[in-house]
Parts: C-alpha cells; sequence; structure tokens
C-alpha cells in the first residue's frame, strides 16, 4: 500500500517535470525556427550573404569531381525558367526548335542574344580549375532580386568568363534566375 502510494505521488511529479521540459524543447525549436525565417526573409538584404551564395554555387558546380552530383545541386537552385531556357539554348542544335523560335519563346522573358550555347557557366566542367577573380553588385531591387556582375577564370586554359547574375529570392529560398553571358 506504501509503495503505491510513493508512486501516486511521484507519478504527477514527473509527468509536470517531463512535460516542462517538452515545453522548453519547443519553446528553442520555435524560437530556433523564427531566427531561421528571419536570417532567411531578410537574405536579399544582406549583400554579402547573397554574394558568398552565388560564389559557392558557381565554384561547387564547375568545381566538382562528379558533374552528375554538380549538375543535381545547381538545379535546385536555378528557377524553374531559367533552367528550360537554358537547357533549350544548350541543346538547340540538336532539337527541332530553330533559333528563330527560341528567340521568339523567350524574348519576353530574358534578353536571347545573352544566353549563350555552351554548358552553364563554362562550355565544360573544369574539374576544380575556376577561381572567382570578381562579384559585385550591379543593381539591387529591394528584397525581391539582385544582379551580380561575376567573374572567374579558368586557371588551366587561362580564361576568363563575364557573367550577369540575376539571383532572386522566392519562398525564402535563392535561385538563379538569369546569366548574361558575356564573350
Amino acid at each position: 500500500m506504501v509503495k503505491h502510494l510513493i508512486i501516486l505521488t511521484f507519478f504527477p511529479v514527473l509527468i509536470s517535470c517531463g512535460s516542462g521540459s517538452s515545453m522548453k524543447t519547443k519553446q528553442i525549436n520555435t524560437d530556433s525556427l523564427k531566427q531561421e525565417n528571419a536570417i532567411r526573409s531578410n537574405a536579399m538584404q544582406d549583400t554579402l550573404l547573397v554574394k558568398k551564395w552565388l560564389t559557392q554555387v558557381i565554384t561547387d558546380y564547375v568545381n566538382s569531381d562528379d558533374s552528375k552530383v554538380a549538375y543535381d545541386s545547381l538545379r535546385t537552385k536555378l528557377t524553374e525558367d531559367y533552367y528550360n531556357y537554358k537547357y533549350e539554348a544548350i541543346t538547340l542544335e540538336y532539337s527541332e526548335m530553330t533559333e528563330k523560335e527560341f528567340h521568339e519563346k523567350w524574348k519576353t522573358k530574358y534578353q536571347t542574344k545573352y544566353v549563350g550555347t555552351g554548358g552553364f557557366f563554362t562550355p565544360v566542367i573544369d574539374n576544380g580549375t575556376i577561381e572567382i577573380i570578381g562579384c559585385n553588385v550591379l543593381k539591387s531591387f529591394g528584397d525581391s532580386c539582385m544582379i551580380f556582375y561575376t567573374a572567374f577564370r579558368d586557371l588551366r586554359w587561362k580564361t576568363d568568363y563575364l557573367f550577369d547574375v540575376k539571383v532572386i529570392s522566392r519562398n525564402n529560398k535563392l535561385l538563379i534566375d538569369d546569366v548574361k553571358e558575356y564573350k
């Protein structure tokens, strides 16, 4: 009988300790989530953060040892429209679409004379031979968009690549929405 009384006495105490701990954990998780969302929602206001993200996207893609992993990773960092536009440009010579049809299809969204028909950022993936030599904000459109003048050097082939890269924020995620390639 005494055993049952002790158990009945300590049972509510154990339950209250457990639920208090759970509430604290929920509060910490909620606070962390709020902080993370604040960082995400203000990402376009932090030029250095966006610049770092963009340079990381480019170097991770071009310098990767595994082209499939690099491509799959890059794909998640592009808007659907830009991916389709660039993919059609890359495969234009093999498709039934003419160059004129391509330009007509995309001219309202992109300046098609800057698309480039090589790969994304370079004609081929060079496996670790590029370095970013410049990445500067050209224009900022508040919380929604930034355009960066970006340059990198292929160290193996001693070639410089120049781009204007449009980065947008959509659903609290940074995405590349256009790359104007200059020769």
